[in-house]
């Protein structure tokens, strides 16, 4: 059985728009999110994929967390010399 995930409106929430959908093969994609709905679990979309590559249907959906990040700012308070 598997673990359930959070939803897709949980997920958009948080601001997250994409996923990425892993293969234990090692086969990955990133996709939008918006055609599925609020209510659905990731878990509930992981049978449905099945690899190009192998032919598994035991995919891993998780939120593209990198994608909905805002760019990061660094800022030193240390001045370079020079």
């Amino acid at each position: 059985m598997r673990r359930q995930k959070i939803t897709f409106g949980e997920m958009r929430e948080m601001g997250l728009r994409r996923v990425l959908v892993y293969c234990h093969c090692g086969h990955h994609v990133a996709l939008e999110a918006d055609r599925w709905p609020d209510e659905m679990r990731l878990s509930d979309l992981e049978p449905r994929f099945v690899c190009r590559g192998c032919g598994s249907r035991d995919a891993d959906v998780r939120p593209d967390f990198e994608t909905g990040k805002p760019p990061l700012s660094v800022r030193s308070t240390h001045k370079l010399p020079g």
